[in-house]
């Protein structure tokens, strides 16, 4: 039996039209090569989460994060209808706010091992030729929590890179940031967004 399409219910029409542009899969890795390098990446620094710190683990995950993830894709689809509204030089801030925010998020949530292991379920079709990868964290007591990713083609068609998060196996986190983006561009405007996540960024440094 063929496994289901995944629809994702949670992610606006919009972003979901601009997620999926690039056209049906060309990729000749698998979908599932970058969840590997990142849970490999991650369990890397879980594993030297004190030894590291937090600015260590940021300087380590950096390059690996921006390799498996399409953060400019990202930053656009989280902006939505603003994105056109926006100059080049906005455009770059943002994303480059987005892509640093996104890697502290990472370096905070991953600060220490006790015994965890990461588990890759398989990959289900979703719409337009994107793949979920569905991906799972094993505690040491054996409870799994699911961390499963979108993945699409990247530049050039001959690799995976991945395009949203979906906790616990539903949540998507780029439908969550774009809600909340959303109310600050319309509000207060892309400067304030901006100096926002450069906010957020710099408290994780914090001690």
């Amino acid at each position: 039996m063929k496994e289901p399409i995944v629809r994702l219910p949670s992610l606006p029409a919009l972003a979901l039209a601009l997620l999926f542009a690039a056209g049906p899969a060309t990729a000749q890795e698998s979908a599932t090569a970058p969840v590997e390098r990142l849970n490999t990446a991650l369990l890397d620094v879980m594993q030297n989460a004190e030894a590291l710190g937090y600015e260590g683990r940021v300087e380590r995950l950096a390059p690996q994060l921006e390799d498996v993830f399409d953060f400019a894709t990202m930053a656009r689809i989280t902006l939505g209808r603003h994105w056109r509204d926006l100059k080049p030089p906005q455009q770059e801030a943002f994303t480059e706010a987005f892509t640093d925010f996104s890697v502290a998020v990472f370096a905070d949530r991953f600060d220490g091992f006790s015994g965890e292991r990461f588990e890759i379920l398989g990959e289900q079709p979703a719409r337009r030729g994107a793949v979920l990868v569905r991906n799972q964290i094993v505690k040491s007591d054996g409870e799994a929590v699911p961390i499963n990713y979108l993945a699409r083609p990247g530049k050039g068609g001959e690799s995976w890179q991945l395009v949203d998060i979906l906790l616990d196996a539903k949540y998507s986190e780029l439908a969550t940031r774009r809600s909340e983006y959303s109310g600050i561009v319309k509000n207060q405007g892309i400067d304030a967004l901006i100096a926002a996540l450069k906010d957020k960024t710099a408290g994780y440094a914090a001690p």
